[in-house]
């Protein structure tokens, strides 16, 4: 038994490390990563607008307070750009992170994945309400939401290439010693930048030419479109908690195990939602970036401020409740490795059964109440150190149902987690009594 459970934890590490190892999806985790001011202030634009500027559902459809619509172009501005642009930034950002691991200049990557990107995609659009009528430039589905994937996919592609084809020696521009470094620099990178851009856009003119449609269009329609459909079902942000509480059970940061194929889609959702919601509908994404937080981790992953609470109402255990009480400020604040490496979770065999079933329990409190209309869809990114029932609260625009709602769900997990807070508690009493006999 011992040897199974060895050659189990030996096979999740293993496993862990070649996931967190990977150049591409360590690169994707630290591009999202960079990201995240943007998407809080396109957040907050977003929030002001709906509550303040907006004539129908801000403070600005009432009596004396219409002067307030004047400042919407002001938000919709800092909007538009922190968020319809996000593929854009994504493309220089994942292009940026790649090319330190693959000893390309940063800079010259980051701006190789953008070129590439932009010229890989559509470059004309039709304009809504006049047929055959096209438009010339980059469509909001290139720069918003919908481009993400495209990006990650063209900036690592383009990234990988001209790694190998800047170490091409028939490539390299020798300029004479007279000539300034950063300038020799620039054109010993000439050819491989060149032809790195061409030789991707060869390959999407090919598939233009024999399938009449673009590669945008396939990557988002296999790709992106089915993930994101799956993970707005129980089946998928349930089955992707449950994969990363195993992680975290062995010691392993699940989050950042998964976050290189979760972190786009959740994202994806938010932006979709932030987006309706300017444009004067009703948000539609159940399971986004900050859902997942105010339900899968309340208190961080595994919803760990419940048994801070469950512990503290229950235990008799000194120990647990030592550690309870030093993991109760840093739990408010999102904040979950004391009670992980604490008391510990990880590798007990009491309560990982409960850490692992929170996340999914909460989830599914929230995704219910969000689809039979009890509270709004979250469309409000918060930073994640922001404290429950004031993140819920701020996720949905300023909606006390959803802080009624966080907090059922905030209940239904103490209770998950009191039984084997009881079972904890008589263990440590047998083994006391057994230890008093000797």
């Amino acid at each position: 038994m011992d040897n199974f459970k060895d050659k189990f934890v030996n096979a999740i590490v293993e496993i862990s490390g070649k996931i967190n190892g990977n150049k591409i999806i360590s690169s994707i985790q630290e591009a999202f990563i960079v990201l995240n001011p943007f998407i809080i202030l396109a957040s907050i634009a977003t929030l002001f607008t709906s509550l303040i500027c907006s004539p129908r559902t801000g403070l600005a459809q009432y009596a004396g307070f219409e002067f307030l619509t004047t400042f919407e172009p002001l938000f919709s501005g800092i909007y538009y750009g922190s968020l319809n642009l996000i593929a854009l930034l994504l493309a220089f950002s994942m292009a940026y992170s790649l090319a330190k691991k693959v000893s390309v200049d940063p800079l010259l990557g980051g701006f190789i994945g953008l070129v590439t990107y932009v010229c890989m995609s559509p470059t004309s659009f039709p304009v809504q309400g006049a047929d055959g009528v096209f438009a010339t430039g980059l469509s909001q589905d290139v720069t918003g939401s919908m481009g993400m994937f495209y990006a990650i996919v063209v900036s690592a592609c383009a990234i990988m290439l001209y790694s190998k084809l800047a170490k091409v020696k028939a490539f390299e521009i020798k300029m004479p010693d007279s000539v300034p470094a950063n300038v020799g620099k620039a054109f010993s990178s000439l050819i491989p930048t060149c032809l790195t851009i061409i030789i991707l856009c060869v390959v999407r003119f090919v598939f233009n030419l024999l399938t009449h449609s673009e590669l945008f269009n396939l990557i988002y329609n296999v790709l992106q479109a089915p993930l994101a459909k799956l993970m707005q079902t129980p089946f998928g942000f349930v089955g992707v908690g449950l994969f990363a509480s195993l992680f975290w059970v062995f010691g392993i940061h699940g989050v950042a195990v998964t976050s290189a194929i979760t972190r786009p889609l959740f994202l994806s959702a938010l932006s979709t939602n932030i987006e309706l919601v300017n444009a004067g509908k009703a948000p539609t994404e159940i399971v986004t970036k900050v859902f997942n937080v105010i339900f899968g981790g309340i208190g961080g992953f595994g919803c760990t401020l419940a048994l801070v609470v469950a512990i503290m109402l229950f235990s008799k255990r000194e120990d647990e409740r030592a550690i309870a009480k030093i993991a109760l400020p840093a739990g408010i604040f999102e904040i979950n490795e004391p009670m992980i490496f604490g008391l510990p979770i990880v590798m007990n065999p009491i309560y990982m059964i409960p850490f692992t079933l929170a996340s999914a329990v909460g989830s599914i409190i929230g995704y219910v109440a969000t689809k039979i209309g009890i509270m709004p869809v979250t469309y409000i990114d918060v930073p994640w150190v922001t404290p429950p029932f004031i993140n819920a609260f701020l996720a949905t625009g300023g909606k006390f149902s959803a802080v009624l709602v966080q907090l059922v769900a905030f209940a239904a997990i103490v209770l998950l987690y009191t039984p084997f807070v009881l079972i904890s508690n008589g263990i440590a009493k047998k083994l006391q009594e057994k230890k008093e006999e000797k």
